[in-house]
């Protein structure tokens, strides 16, 4: 039964036919847009939260809208192609089972809760040997992100489109002081060249929008552009 002061949310576009998150848990809100509800009802979604198309048609708008919106205290979002959740310590094991999966997701929101976290988020990189911890209070965000929204102070920026869940990751940083990264539990999910993705941007999109957070955040900001992975550089 879902918990009335928490809710799952899957914000998904042009993945009515693909989209399998909602098959891996016990429950969950799709957020789409009202020209494609229909499709979304179709492929068997059943909780749908259809939003007129201008209001979420990028990434940065609907996590917004999502935050200023929902009616929950605490909410988790997460992307609409996930293969499977998996716990990762020295090596991965996928879990097989939904309760297990929710247990975990509710697990982590009563520890955002408990701990007055603002921003909490699953780690980008699920390779064993990235394993240091069970969790840690800086990362790089991955497919799930956990709002605590009485704490909570920052908001996605469409300049930084490429890098805004990093921003508002080091936003967090910077007002809070803190973020939570559970490391023990990840997401084998797709990447933005599935149907629907961000596969639109260039090189030369990246370039400057790594270029326009290394101007807002300086030293606390790097990113390898050989390997394409960012770096955020806080220290406690």
């Amino acid at each position: 039964m879902k918990p009335e002061n928490f809710n799952i949310y899957v914000p998904s576009y042009g993945r009515a036919k693909v989209t399998k998150t909602f098959r891996l848990l016990e429950y969950c809100t799709y957020v789409v847009r009202k020209s494609q509800e229909e499709e979304y009802r179709d492929a068997g979604i059943k909780d749908i939260w259809a939003i007129d198309d201008n209001e979420i048609d990028n990434l940065c708008k609907v996590s917004n809208y999502i935050n200023n919106n929902s009616p929950e205290p605490i909410i988790c979002t997460i992307d609409d192609d996930v293969d499977y959740f998996l716990y990762r310590l020295d090596y991965n094991n996928e879990i097989t089972d939904r309760e297990t999966v929710m247990a975990e997701i509710e697990r982590i929101a009563q520890l955002v809760l408990d701990l007055g976290i603002g921003f909490c988020y699953e780690e980008a990189s699920i390779a064993p040997w990235n394993y240091t911890s069970e969790f840690a209070f800086k990362g790089t965000t991955g497919a799930i992100r956990w709002y605590n929204k009485a704490v909570y102070k920052s908001r996605f920026d469409e300049s930084l489109y490429h890098n805004c869940d990093l921003d508002v990751l080091l936003q967090e940083l910077l007002v809070n002081r803190i973020t939570l990264n559970p490391k023990y539990f990840c997401v084998k999910a797709g990447t933005d060249v599935n149907a629907g993705g961000n596969s639109s941007k260039t090189r030369q999109e990246q370039i400057d929008c790594v270029l326009n957070m290394k101007r807002k955040w300086g030293k606390y900001f790097d990113y390898n552009f050989d390997n394409n992975k960012p770096r955020i550089k806080v220290e406690r």
